[in-house]
């Protein structure tokens, strides 16, 4: 045989030998994909759909935080997923995102295995912070990046990491919320791994620091036996609102007070609090009021609390419309300087209220859906809302309001849901014994058919204050999709 013949049988040989190759895997990897002889396919509902189940609620991603630019025409935010790592354990990762109000297809700021947090706007707008620990696990610092995207890189390093931060309106400073350092028997017991928690001892207060952004430079401005949160800038930069309470220990939230700070001296004072509490104080965009919410008295148990407003310069506390007798949530207040917008938990739908002429308003219901919505924020201009909505059927996203307040959901993190068969929820009411109305949510079984007889299960809320909205549940949706129906009573002591 020439060696152009052998050549030609050995490429001949050569192209069997591959083919009987691809065959055989090809044969392999579909024997592979195969439902095992004993393993049940994927059940389905009436109408063709996936049935969800416990491991499906895994790959459901949560989304809050939505922040809108300060030229009013994106929305940054933030996605939480569940991955599975190398070594068979789930770790929960959050990314910064950002979308046009408009909708359209979103873009993921950061990437990683890294969470990324609580974004914010500079408010020049050339600038997006948020909270990282991509340096030293556990101690999160503020990074920034350009508002269009890009590589982001650290701007803080403060010892022992900050747990919030907020933008001086001239976007010179940050205001950093950061714990008390460990003291030198904590730092010994972590370098030799004890992590032994001696509960109600093992407490760390929260202050509050300046940071220049340009000096690197820090400055603290609150210490003491206490602890601070929620604070909050005024329009002109010149002071600022924050919380106080004894702990950070959730017993001590109805022992808190509004305090105002001085930036340029330092000088404290108490606004509003005993005898009753008071929190979530937002200042009005002239700088001229202080919206914040406050209950009665300084009872731990269940309380109500109710809208104020009240001068930075002083004087009594005005109580907003005192016919209004639900609790309500953290004020929001428009560009115009006398709407406040904020919503309160009502069983058919959180409801959202806005009040007009501060200080002598009365409220107004703006809309009303079938499920949980809340406001963040509104643009500047005025003329959008942004804020998480939620239906029994929808898991929460980002939504826009303009023009008559009909919210527009913007985001789609939760797309893949549409190929699964979801549960119909109701409100349904009862007369208790006494003749009290009670109210509660229904689930039927996923294809339920009217008359058929199903198990039932009763779910009630905890707390236990609280209250079972008819908004997205997963637990719910899962037992449904078995067969169950389900009630989540509103008993009372419920809030709403």
């Amino acid at each position: 045989m020439n060696r152009k013949r052998f050549a030609i049988a050995l490429w001949v040989l050569l192209c069997l030998i591959a083919t009987a190759v691809f065959v055989s895997a090809q044969e392999k990897t579909a024997e592979e994909t195969k439902p095992a002889k004993n393993e049940a396919a994927p059940p389905r509902a009436r109408d063709g759909k996936k049935l969800l189940t416990a491991l499906d609620l895994m790959k459901i991603n949560g989304v809050s935080a939505p922040r809108i630019s300060p030229d009013g025409t994106r929305v940054a935010y933030t996605v939480s997923e569940t991955k599975m790592e190398k070594d068979k354990e789930w770790k929960n990762v959050t990314e910064v995102w950002v979308v046009a109000i408009t909708g359209g297809k979103p873009r993921q700021y950061t990437r990683g295995d890294k969470s990324a947090t609580a974004p914010e706007w500079s408010p020049d707008g050339s600038m997006i912070a948020f909270l990282t620990d991509r340096e030293k696990d556990g101690e999160r610092q503020v990074w920034m990046m350009m508002a269009d995207g890009g590589e982001a890189w650290a701007v803080t390093s403060h010892k022992g990491g900050v747990s919030g931060f907020r933008f001086s309106p001239d976007s010179k400073q940050l205001l950093l919320s950061a714990a008390d350092q460990p003291s030198k028997e904590e730092e010994d017991r972590k370098k030799v791994k004890d992590d032994t928690m001696v509960i109600d001892h093992d407490i760390k207060m929260s202050h509050l620091w300046l940071f220049d952004i340009a000096k690197k430079e820090e400055k603290r401005l609150t210490e003491g036996n206490f602890t601070v949160s929620d604070p909050q800038w005024s329009p002109d930069g010149t002071r600022i609102t924050y919380t106080t309470r004894p702990t950070p220990r959730a017993d001590d939230g109805a022992l808190s007070d509004v305090w105002l700070v001085t930036v340029a001296n330092g000088e404290k004072r108490k606004l509003a609090g005993e005898p009753g509490t008071a929190d979530n104080a937002r200042w009005s965009p002239d700088g001229k009021w202080i919206a914040f919410t406050a209950s009665s008295d300084r009872d731990p148990g269940p309380s109500t609390a109710y809208l104020y407003l009240i001068s930075p310069d002083g004087g009594a506390p005005i109580h907003v419309d005192a016919k209004f007798d639900l609790s309500i949530g953290t004020p929001v207040w428009a560009p115009d300087g006398h709407t406040i917008y904020f919503s309160t938990n009502v069983l058919e739908a959180i409801e959202v209220f806005k009040t007009a002429a501060v200080p002598d308003s009365m409220t107004k219901e703006v809309w009303q859906l079938g499920g949980s919505i809340g406001i963040t924020e509104i643009s500047r201009d005025g003329q959008t809302l942004v804020g998480t909505v939620s239906s029994a059927q929808q898991p929460t996203e980002i939504y826009i309001s303009k023009n008559g307040y009909h919210p527009q959901i913007i985001t789609h993190q939760n797309a893949w849901l549409n190929d699964y068969s979801l549960a119909q929820s109701e409100v349904v009411k009862w007369k208790s014994k006494d003749g009290t109305e009670i109210e509660g949510v229904l689930t039927k079984p996923v294809g339920y058919l009217p008359g058929a007889k199903v198990p039932f299960l009763l779910n009630p809320h905890g707390g236990p204050t609280g209250a079972s909205l008819n908004n997205f549940n997963g637990t719910v949706q899962v037992l449904a999709a078995n067969g169950f129906a389900i009630l989540q009573p509103n008993f009372r002591g419920s809030t709403g």
